[in-house]
């Protein structure tokens, strides 16, 4: 099984990270043909949801079709991970429809959730060779959050309701968040009219602590992540409707599923069925209970009767 073989895997995986960076950012062909005995490669960021998601893949591809799964974890962020696929260097990895049409495809933000999966599907296909599976039901769309007293004493209910305040307030976000012109933070800017009077880059799970802390004022959440109730944060709404949809999909080099299509229906069976409710619960699992991420990811799949 994958699970046992994970720790062996990850270190082999890990170490060889960089050199698939490098190998990215030199770009490789993306039209080599896969051969049928050659393990298939699995990357995805070390971002708790993206990599649940590259775990169950991974789960379902080895222990329930039986092919041999080769796992490259922590890519250096989504842009990597997507750069990866496109150049041949791994075969699967889990996206999100808005941040590929934001950082391949550099469109406009889409916010309507089909409209932007139809979107980023047919460009992929037709720009990339790449297939994307079907979507999940969750849209994991980002959600500017502080905390729920400090709401309510100033009556913040949406973005738009920071404008007074922004100048000598801090916001946390993502690194990745901070630096993309479209969805990210200088488009948010741009959109609402207003910018905070300092702007704080950090990793992902710094930003609950450090919020929690009193460090920042606001943070950029992520719709289902657990952490936000656990902290006790307040999301307000998007009123200007500028943040697109972020549905999670598979995406596969279309080589791969030409060699095995019988990956398509296995994953879309699992994947297209995880909803808001049930990805949070998972990524509390993660994130408030410490339990491993492929190990959530593994436990999920039987219960769901998907491994014995």
């Amino acid at each position: 099984m994958i699970y046992s073989m994970l720790n062996i895997r990850k270190s082999v995986a890990s170490l060889a990270v960089a050199a698939l960076t490098a190998t990215v950012l030199i770009a490789g062909s993306q039209s080599q043909a896969i051969a049928q005995d050659k393990p298939i490669k699995i990357g995805f960021p070390n971002q708790t949801e993206q990599a649940m998601l590259g775990y169950m893949a991974a789960l379902i591809v080895e222990d329930k079709l039986g092919l041999e799964v080769e796992l490259a974890p922590n890519l250096g962020g989504t842009a990597i991970g997507q750069q990866a696929i496109v150049s041949g260097a791994i075969d699967i990895f889990p996206d999100y429809t808005g941040d590929a049409l934001a950082n391949m495809l550099k469109e406009e933000p889409i916010t309507d959730p089909a409209k932007a999966y139809e979107r980023v599907a047919s460009q992929y296909k037709e720009k990339y060779g790449i297939t994307w599976l079907a979507p999940t039901k969750f849209n994991n769309t980002y959600a500017l959050a502080l905390k729920k007293d400090r709401a309510e004493e100033l009556k913040i209910d949406t973005i738009s309701g920071f404008k007074d305040v922004a100048a000598d307030w801090t916001l946390g976000s993502s690194i990745e968040f901070a630096g993309r012109p479209l969805d990210g933070y200088p488009g948010m800017a741009k959109a609402y009219g207003f910018k905070f009077g300092t702007l704080k880059p950090m990793d992902i799970g710094l930003m609950y602590t450090s919020i929690d802390a009193g460090q920042v004022d606001v943070i950029v959440a992520f719709a289902t992540d657990a952490r936000i109730e656990k902290v006790g944060l307040k999301v307000v709404d998007d009123d200007k409707h500028f943040f697109p949809a972020y549905n999670a999909a598979i995406t596969v080099r279309d080589e791969v599923l030409t060699a095995h299509p019988e990956i398509a229906d296995a994953i879309n069976s699992v994947i297209s069925n995880l909803d808001n409710e049930t990805q949070t619960k998972l990524n509390a699992r993660a994130d408030i209970d410490n339990i491993p991420v492929d190990k959530v990811a593994e436990d999920y799949l039987k219960e769901i009767g998907v491994l014995k």
